[in-house]
């Protein structure tokens, strides 16, 4: 961009150390500031050259100050001093060497302070205006210096470009600027009309409590006033069944007076006085007679109201009669459901005790034979296996069949020995497990083994039945009998956890008191490790499970506690970890038993009664294991315990029984 040549200084390739002429043109007036837009750049127009003074010159050359003055710089008595416009608009002259300047210096320095002064700074665009000052300037400079006229053009449009892009973004970013404001005034006349809403909605919720409240007291008023009119209806009516006693009686006395008339009447023929005084007494009976029938009618009408109004009232005297025999045979119901309830749970007992000493009689039994059969040589062993079930019939693929067995037709049997149904169950929970924790949450059992059988392809409905055969034929071992109630929903997944906690525990306790690291303690160790790991165990099952240790390791003095934790041969537990096992559910059913007891026989059972029950008989646990016990209990979520409504006291404690439940704290 550049301006016109016509009048402006001409200036050749610099010469070092030259010096320069001088010649004189007119200052001309301030240059007026022309401007338009091409593409996405402002391209100003100039002033013409002639508008500006001329310059000092010398045969085309630059004046090389202050190197011209040969080292030495010419100190001038009177100093320049900038005004306050110059300093106002970015103009300052007091870094100016004390040398005398060049001419062209000069009069482009007092262009620039003229058109400055000009300008109004309090214009809105006054800067824009300023700036076009500066590059005049600049052009006259760059129009000057050829040798640097391509790289310092290169720059000033770069910075024109650039200053261009500037306004344009400015130019976008209003209407926006003024958008927010218009959104802002939006949102705060929302806000406001919100809480206008707001303020009505509650004026009018205030005002519909205000409403209700009058209207319950009048309500009451209503209730009282009923009541007291029914304790007046009450003793009216007590009243009107006096007053119909005693005329009943006075009717009885009228009828019998009737009949001893009517008898004198007819004995009365003997004489004509007789008869006269007959005649005369026959008159006033009937006149007597028609006064007792209307007063008969009358009373006739009051009874039939009576009647109509309190028919349904029953005498005071056979109300607390009935009322008695009531209160005696609800006593007597009362103690026949405690009762009941005694017989119900102790049948209960019986029958698992039943249920566990018949499985064990069939073990046993079945031990028995199979060393009949291997005295005999093994030929009542090739008998029995021809008399197995070599197919399984299907259940059917109903709901009320569980989900990985849904099957029609028959199944083979393989024939799973019990090593090989423990195996698979451990693989089984190894996996859950490990899936449960990295979901964060725990998985329904059944679900988990039908997806789990996917695995095997076709073979799924093969495996299922048999591994849930298997599991019912081999309910001796604890481990498998309590996968089996599990799938089957008798008892919940947090049992067999509970379990597994308990044993885990007790040998952390074991290897911390086993300081050698030789997985052996003495006995006397050994139970104090017992002691420590179950304090709440009794003193006859810490004697129990020490004899049994001992059994199982046939040594009474020293006692390998490592071994007690492998299985055995088939994949079962040992003796010691059965027992535990199975105090671990006798426990549970004395503590229910104390809970049962607590609740003094509560037929409906509520939320609070129960959390009482626990912190009595139990006043060690903690809050979280409370609410947990609470919401099995009550099969609830903890955002709706306290909303759960009353439960039979059986109901609740048969789903206890089924979860993990134990006692936190010593106990009474």
């Amino acid at each position: 961009m550049s301006a016109p040549s016509a009048g402006r200084p001409k200036t050749q390739a610099p010469d070092r150390g030259g010096t320069s002429s001088k010649s004189n043109v007119a200052a001309p007036a301030p240059a007026c500031l022309t401007y338009q837009l091409q593409g996405n750049a402002m391209r100003y127009h100039l002033p013409l050259k002639e508008l500006l003074p001329s310059v000092e010159v010398n045969e085309g050359y630059l004046s090389s100050w202050p190197g011209h003055v040969g080292g030495e710089i010419v100190q001038h008595k009177q100093k320049f001093q900038p005004s306050k416009v110059d300093k106002q608009h970015g103009f300052d002259a007091a870094y100016a060497s004390n040398a005398p300047k060049p001419r062209f210096l000069e009069k482009l320095e007092d262009h620039l302070r003229k058109e400055l002064q000009v300008l109004d700074p309090n214009v809105p665009n006054a800067q824009e205006v300023n700036l076009q000052a500066y590059r005049e300037v600049f052009e006259y400079f760059i129009e000057d210096l050829k040798t640097y006229k391509p790289l310092l053009s290169a720059i000033k449009n770069e910075y024109e470009i650039a200053l261009a892009r500037q306004r344009n973004r400015i130019r976008e970013l209003e209407p926006l600027q003024s958008m927010l404001v218009t959104t802002t005034e939006n949102c705060e006349q929302r806000i406001l009309a919100l809480r206008e809403e707001e303020k009505i909605e509650i004026q009018s919720l205030r005002c519909e409590r205000t409403q209700l409240l009058e209207k319950i007291d009048n309500l009451i008023e209503v209730q009282d006033s009923l009541k007291i009119q029914v304790s007046k209806l009450q003793e009216d009516w007590q009243l009107s069944m006096n007053d119909i006693g005693e005329q009943n009686d006075a009717r009885k006395l009228l009828i019998s007076d009737m009949n001893n008339l009517r008898l004198q009447q007819e004995e009365s023929d003997d004489s004509q006085t007789k008869e006269a005084d007959a005649v005369e007494d026959s008159v006033k009976l009937k006149l007597a007679l028609k006064v007792a029938r209307e007063d008969l009618k009358a009373l006739q009408v009051t009874l039939n109201a009576m009647k109509a109004e309190y028919g349904d009232v029953i005498p005071r005297r056979d109300f607390e009669t009935l009322d008695k025999s009531y209160n005696e045979l609800t006593e007597k119901y009362e103690n026949l459901q405690k009762h009941f309830a005694q017989l119900k749970l102790e049948h209960n007992t019986l029958l698992d005790v039943n249920k566990h000493i018949t499985l064990q009689r069939d073990q046993l039994s079945a031990e028995v034979e199979l060393l009949k059969t291997k005295m005999a040589g093994g030929q009542m062993a090739d008998n029995l296996d021809e008399t197995k079930e070599e197919y399984f019939e299907g259940l059917g693929t109903g709901e009320d069949v569980i989900l990985f067995l849904r099957h029609n037709g028959l199944v083979k049997n393989v024939n799973l020995s019990k090593k090989d149904i423990a195996s698979v169950l451990k693989e089984i929970w190894e996996q859950k497990i490990a899936d449960d924790l990295q979901s964060g949450s725990r998985s329904n059992l059944p679900e988990f083994f039908h997806n789990f059988l996917q695995k095997y392809g076709d073979s799924a409905t093969l495996w299922a039945y048999n591994i849930y055969y298997g599991c019912r034929n081999h309910q001796t071992d604890e481990f498998i009998n309590l996968f089996f109630r599990i799938i089957n929903g008798i008892v919940d997944e947090s049992v067999y956890h509970g379990q597994m906690q308990l044993i885990s525990h007790l040998l952390n306790e074991l290897t911390n008191r086993d300081t050698a690291r030789k997985g052996i303690l003495s006995k006397q160790d050994f139970s104090q490790a017992l002691k420590s790991a179950l304090p709440n165990k009794s003193e006859k099952y810490i004697n129990e499970l020490i004899t049994a240790a001992t059994t199982q390791l046939g040594d009474s003095k020293k006692i390998n506690y490592t071994a007690l934790f492998k299985e055995n041969e088939d994949g079962t537990a040992g003796v010691f970890i059965t027992l535990l096992q199975s105090q671990y559910a006798a426990e549970k059913i004395k503590y229910l038993d104390e809970l049962r007891n607590a609740l003094e026989d509560t037929e409906e059972l509520t939320v609070a009664d129960l959390r009482t029950a626990f912190q009595k008989i139990d006043p060690s646990m903690d809050p979280q294991t409370l609410t947990t016990y609470l919401i099995q209990g009550f099969q609830t979520t903890s955002e709706l315990l306290d909303q759960a409504s009353a439960v039979d006291i059986d109901t609740v404690l048969d789903r206890l029984q089924a979860n993990d439940v134990k006692r936190i704290g010593p106990q009474k």
